[in-house]
């Protein structure tokens, strides 16, 4: 039992044993209720002045039961009081108050479900991308073990295929959401839920069964990854093309703030209707064009004649600055 919990136990237990008490001596000594309430607390608080006493031998066998009792309850209670300072308690309210008041605040932010291997590397990843996040676990002692590397970290305790916790982690508000419990059950349920709050939420889901990748998508995930499948993939890539894979991944790496986008030419964009060379995309942002999707075409390494045009895909790359340049200037044709 918590220290909370026993708190509240010994002072329930300590007011029922006060009233039980009056209501005795009332009836033993033909008190009234004031008189046999003030012999009750002074002699349960060892002051006994000793002005009233009870003069009835009922009266008398009622007080040796309930200052027994009495005394008892409040030694526990004291003891519960002073364990919940020494444990911590009362600083872990501080810190859950505090964690709440956060929440209210995010927006625009993502929910990472299940705090395990690979919940931990995504938090990691965010942390280093300066991301808004919340972690949802229903093992608060995984979290607390970990509050040394994630200073600022931000989570909700409880099992994230509740529909209430969702909402205490913000889902209505939120960006994005990673499922990556261990169950695909688990992960379809807050696939579900997740979608029921927040219909334009983009949802990844990690499986680990093959067979389930159609029923996550089907519930709404937006993307469904295997870290087995990938695992293996990359195996195999650092096997047979070791140097081309650490390059992308070194790049990609978020220490050299390097970062691939996509984006989608708005017809409020200035460049619509232009080449990719009057346009002047990589003078104006400083980012890279990799590849264009009209349609179901998709131009790799796109020529500087190629003509931009509304709702073309651009897949571009450069530093977080660079890409979020070319973002204003596809989107705003005041830029």
């Amino acid at each position: 039992m918590e220290s909370l919990e026993r708190i509240k136990l010994g002072i329930g237990t300590i007011c029922a044993i006060v009233l039980l008490a009056t209501i005795g001596l009332m009836h033993f000594e033909n008190w009234d209720f004031f008189t046999a309430l003030y012999v009750v607390i002074i002699t349960m608080s060892t002051v006994g002045y000793g002005d009233i006493i009870p003069t009835t031998f009922d009266g008398r066998i009622l007080t040796l039961i309930y200052v027994i009792c009495g005394t008892g309850a409040m030694a526990y209670t004291v003891a519960s009081i002073a364990g919940f300072f020494i444990e911590g308690q009362f600083k872990k309210i501080l810190r859950l108050k505090k964690m709440q008041n956060k929440l209210k605040k995010m927006n625009n932010h993502y929910i990472l479900c299940g705090f395990g291997r690979i919940g931990k590397i995504v938090a990691k990843k965010f942390e280093k991308a300066g991301v808004p996040f919340v972690v949802i676990d229903a093992d608060e002692k995984k979290i607390l073990d970990e509050l040394d590397r994630y200073k600022n970290l931000i989570y909700v305790v409880g099992d994230a295929t509740s529909d209430d916790v969702l909402e205490r982690a913000g889902v209505k508000k939120a960006k994005g959401l990673i499922a990556s419990v261990s169950s695909d059950a688990e992960n379809l349920f807050i696939t579900l839920s997740a979608k029921g709050f927040n219909p334009n939420l983009y949802v990844v889901a990690k499986v680990d069964n093959d067979t389930s990748v159609n029923k996550l998508l089907k519930a709404g995930a937006d993307r469904v990854v295997s870290p087995y499948t990938i695992g293996g993939l990359r195996i195999a890539e650092l096997t047979l093309k070791p140097e081309i894979l650490d390059f992308v991944s070194t790049l990609m790496d978020t220490t050299h703030d390097m970062e691939i986008g996509r984006f989608t030419i708005s017809p409020n964009s200035v460049v619509v209707g232009k080449s990719i060379s009057e346009s002047k995309i990589r003078q104006s942002s400083g980012a890279t064009i990799l590849a264009i999707k009209k349609g179901d075409n998709v131009i790799i390494n796109p020529s500087p004649n190629v003509i931009l045009e509304v709702n073309d895909v651009i897949y571009a790359f450069g530093t977080k600055k660079h890409l979020d340049e070319l973002k204003k200037i596809l989107k705003d044709n005041n830029h």
